[in-house]
């Protein structure tokens, strides 16, 4: 006798994509799974008796979204319950389209508003935005697991997993929310220390914060009440989320649905609601807040109260099928008494089971004659049964055809519907872990000694099969061109074939750990140093992979800084950044720069061949094979150190790396550079005013003046052909500039002055051109006159 494996029921996924491609019977199986939750909702919104139109309305819904390309993917529980809401307010809003009718009593009330201030309030949150940020596959198992409080057993079919698979999914979905919720807090955060507090929150729930974080977290929600009410509703985030979920999807109904379902959504959610809601506006006063929570709370306790305790389970109708037959009453003749016998006296009907029937009047006897009675059979029927004794001859009595019951046609058997083949994804079938103790040995694993090749990267697959599994395990193992096979002959409980890459489990029930070891790469791209893992049991099927790290090699050769001959320009220091990428090497080539507080960035907006980015300071080769060469330009330092003047640039090219650094020069003094002069009688520009000319030897490109002057003297910032200019906030010095000096106009500086000598009557020039400067300074009016 052989045994036959239950075929696993196809998930609601496969279902909705059958339903998609016109299978209606697959459409039948999602009503049959999902339509007493969708009654429930119903008869949160609508009374019982108009709860089923309600649904099938929605169903209606859903099955015309998915014969058209929408609806849900995966989540078809919850997207039914939000659509059975949906159709209940669209039901309402055409009810207020209506003309008024005198028979208004006979319609159901409308309510004046369809408009939910639960959903509202809570859509606008943070909460809802980070649920709805999550992928559908997470959404739906936080549906049934947390909401609606299923376990994992029961989700399993309806997601197409196993119960463990369940839950290594509700498990990260939860972390997802978590950290999903905490982003969305981060973006409305505007002050620093709130900042600071709301980054550290989720540490804070888990207790993973330093004492002195502990302490300052603890001071500051003391002090901040919008950061108190990110706390709190963290905590529920972690701990009710029925409280927070429930409502997003089904509105003020929704509390009523987990009590139907037996999912008790716990108050601290809307409590912590409306502590967000108290303290966003500080104009509401602590009366109306403290109103509100009363309200709340009242309203818990009575949910409680009456959801609480032992439920008992509804009366179920069963089907006609399965009613009892009441059998035809039987015709029994009657049968002579002997005359020696009195008429009995008549008796009220005994009615059988209590039921309460109205009496028969009795008969009065017109003949002593011997009477009959009917014999009373045992009843068949549950329905009561009435006896009563005639004293008159009863007419004769026409007995009525037994009907046979009904003979139900035999139903062929159905046949039965193949095994499903549509792979599940098990996200807790396989793991990847590095070995304990720095990286044991592949034989250290199965108890034999083995001593670990140098320069290796291992690792350990464990494989996690269902309770009773015969279907073979199967592993799959890919890898970049930078590795290689990493399975040494067949370890133990695995047999292992390298021109496949495979490898298969010796004990389909219980696989042993599969040991693995990569040679260390030397370089590679990030593709070239992964390996992919494949596990496949049946239907069943997991993926991982790893990016293997591989150690840099420092060439000094990689890259060179050097000075340009001739120079564009010798105002400034120019070099050339050349990258010479080895035959081994692969993958982007990446110089980063760094510089003191005395340089500026030193690259145009347009680098050919690179891509730069100032924010980050890095240069990506457009071709790592052969970089264009980078040049730059520093501008001279004024002054500052050694280090405020010395430039880095670390170039990056796969696995290779070199650094190179050089310290500029500052300006130096020269005497000769500056010339203060003053025209002569016959060409000065301006006879009424002091002229000065500002002379720089050297023929120089760039120029630069910083020009100041005492407080009895006014300085008129006139227009000189080639010169750029302006004041300092002090409004005594003013700083003026040229990129090209032998075109630009002779720099003609003009004052006025007021009677008097020293520093009020001082004008000082300093003047730095091709790293070199020099300072000079006349007096206005001179000692010997004009």
């Amino acid at each position: 006798m052989t045994s036959t494996e239950t075929p696993e029921p196809p998930s609601d996924a496969e279902f909705i994509a059958r339903v998609r491609a016109g299978d209606l019977e697959a459409f039948g199986e999602l009503f049959a799974r999902h339509h007493l939750a969708a009654e429930r909702m119903a008869r949160q919104l609508v009374p019982a008796a108009d709860a089923d139109d309600l649904a099938s309305d929605a169903f209606a819904k859903v099955l015309d979204a998915l014969r058209n390309g929408g609806g849900p993917d995966i989540s078809f529980r919850a997207y039914l319950l939000t659509t059975v809401r949906r159709v209940h307010v669209d039901r309402i809003r055409a009810g207020k389209k209506v003309q008024s009718t005198d028979e208004i009593e006979s319609f159901e009330r409308t309510p004046e508003s369809f408009d939910d201030p639960t959903v509202t309030g809570f859509e606008s949150g943070a909460a809802a935005k980070a649920f709805a940020s999550l992928p559908e596959r997470w959404q739906a198992v936080l549906w049934h697991t947390e909401v609606e409080g299923e376990k994992p057993a029961t989700v399993a079919p309806l997601l197409g997993l196993t119960p463990n698979g369940v839950s290594a999914l509700a498990y990260r979905a939860r972390e997802g929310l978590r950290q999903a919720y905490l982003q969305q807090h981060l973006a409305d955060v505007a002050g620093d220390r709130c900042r600071w507090t709301t980054e550290r929150l989720g540490a804070y729930v888990r207790g993973g914060l330093t004492k002195r974080e502990d302490k300052q977290v603890r001071a500051h929600l003391d002090e901040c009440a919008k950061c108190t009410a990110v706390y709190l509703e963290l905590v529920e985030v972690n701990s009710a989320l029925p409280a927070l979920l429930a409502p997003a999807l089904l509105g003020a109904a929704g509390v009523g649905y987990l009590a139907a379902t037996g999912a008790h959504a716990g108050g601290a959610g809307i409590l912590v609601g409306l502590w967000q809601k108290a303290t966003e506006n500080s104009t509401r006063t602590a009366g109306t807040a403290a109103g509100a929570v009363v309200v709340v709370l009242a309203a818990i306790l009575a949910a409680l109260a009456l959801t609480g305790g032992d439920d008992k389970p509804e009366a179920v109708t069963p089907p006609p099928s399965a009613r009892p037959t009441a059998a035809p009453p039987t015709v029994v003749p009657p049968t002579a008494v002997p005359p020696s016998v009195k008429p009995p006296t008549v008796k009220p009907p005994t009615v059988k089971p209590t039921t309460t029937v109205p009496p028969v009047p009795p008969v009065e006897p017109t003949d002593p004659r011997p009477t009959t009675q009917p014999t009373d059979p045992e009843p068949t029927d549950p329905r009561p049964t009435q006896s009563q004794t005639q004293t008159t001859a009863p007419p004769p009595i026409t007995p009525r055809p037994t009907v046979p019951p009904p003979t139900s046609t035999p139903t062929p058997p159905r046949p039965t519907p193949p095994p499903p083949t549509t792979p599940v994804l098990d996200e807790g079938l396989l793991t990847i872990s590095s070995p304990p103790s720095g990286g044991g040995s592949a034989g250290a694993m199965d108890g034999t000694a083995q001593a670990a090749p140098p320069a290796t990267e291992q690792r350990i697959l464990s494989i996690s099969v269902p309770k009773g599994n015969t279907k073979p395990v199967v592993v799959n193992i890919r890898y970049g061109k930078a590795l290689g096979w990493p399975v040494s002959k067949n370890p133990a409980g695995w047999a292992c074939v390298q021109s496949t890459g495979t490898c298969t489990a010796r004990k389909p029930s219980a696989p042993h750990r599969l040991p693995i070891s990569f040679a260390t790469p030397a370089g590679g791209s990030v593709a070239d140093r992964t390996f992919t893992v494949s596990a496949k049991t049946g239907r069943l099927y997991d993926d991982d992979s790893q990016t293997l790290v591989a150690p840099e090699v420092v060439d000094e050769s990689l890259l060179k800084i050097t000075t340009l001959n001739p120079d564009p320009n010798p105002d400034a220091y120019n070099r050339a950044l050349l990258v010479d990428v080895p035959a081994g090497a692969s993958g982007p080539v990446v110089l980063q720069l760094e510089y003191g507080d005395s340089l500026e960035w030193p690259l145009p907006s347009n680098t050919p061949g690179w891509t730069c980015r100032r924010s980050v300071g890095t240069c990506t080769a457009a071709n790592p094979r052969k970089p264009a060469p980078l040049y730059a330009e520093f501008e001279v330092p004024t002054g500052g150190g050694s280090g405020q003047r010395t430039f880095t640039v670390k170039a990056r090219a796969g696995s290779y790396r070199d650094d190179d650094a050089e310290t500029l020069a500052p300006v130096r003094e020269d005497d000769g550079l500056l010339a203060i002069v003053k025209p002569g009688l016959f060409n000065d520009p301006n006879p009424h005013r002091y002229n000065r000319y500002l002379l720089v030897s050297g023929a120089p490109r760039k120029v630069s003046l910083e020009i100041s002057y005492g407080s009895n003297l006014t300085f008129y910032l006139k227009a000189n052909r080639g010169w750029t200019c302006s004041r300092s906030s002090d409004s005594r010095r003013v700083f003026c500039s040229t990129d090209d000096y032998r075109s630009a106009a002779k720099f003609d500086a003009e004052f006025d002055a007021r009677p008097g000598h020293g520093s009020t009557n001082t004008v000082s020039v300093r003047a730095i051109a091709r790293g070199r400067i020099d300072a000079d300074s006349v007096g206005i009016p001179p000692k010997n006159g004009w």
